[in-house]
């Protein structure tokens, strides 16, 4: 059985604005004609694994993003770009980098639109595009302006990072290699942490 979903932690509070826009995806989903508004401006912000055993900070004006570990010491190191969608590993080695429009694409997309983003320790080890999720897109959830192509986002456990589609299957890659594995529990139960759907989206 999955685990419960919870709204990813932020280390430091959004702005007004972008609290009245954390919104949960599955709400949004089920509303037929709600209208879209464009993304909230870029700003400087920080989020941390769900144990906050790694945390990112994302910085439009230097425009990269600073990866450091929490617990080990490690020396920090760096994502070029600023970043509104983070998905930082208690691994403590890995950063998944989502979508730009978060759970939105414009409607001419494309199957090669890429879509998430693994990152290892600084280094990009692979890249997910619509068309490795999605057979068409005819597939993907139409809203007011755009399409909706993820439900539920975030970590399962420390090694497994889940994608949950519109259509409810569920996808899941290993965060530090970004290849697509089996959905499952981690081997280690003290591992299984809630799913964190990550969500200040915009409609």
């Amino acid at each position: 059985m999955n685990s419960p979903l919870t709204v990813n932690k932020l280390c430091f509070s959004y702005s007004p604005i972008m609290k009245s826009l954390i919104v949960p995806l599955a709400a949004f989903l089920a509303s037929p004609a709600l209208a879209d508004s464009p993304s909230p401006p870029p700003e400087k912000l920080t989020v941390c694994s769900p144990a906050r055993k790694l945390c990112a900070i994302s910085d439009p004006g230097k425009n990269v993003t600073l990866v450091s570990s929490q617990v080990n010491g490690q020396a920090p190191w760096t994502i070029p770009g600023w970043h509104r969608w983070l998905f930082p590993s208690d691994d403590g080695e890995s950063v998944v980098v989502g979508h730009d429009g978060m759970n939105l694409v414009p409607v001419d997309v494309t199957l090669s639109e890429p879509v998430l983003f693994f990152y290892n320790q600084g280094r990009l080890v692979r890249t997910i595009k619509l068309g490795q999720l999605y057979g068409h897109k005819q597939q993907l959830q139409r809203t007011a302006s755009h399409f909706a192509w993820v439900r539920n986002i975030g970590f399962k456990s420390p090694n497994q990072f889940v994608v949950e589609l519109v259509n409810g299957k569920e996808v899941a890659f290993a965060p530090e290699t970004g290849v697509s594995e089996q959905v499952g529990a981690d081997p280690n139960p003290s591992n299984n942490i809630p799913i964190n759907r990550n969500v200040g989206i915009h409609f």
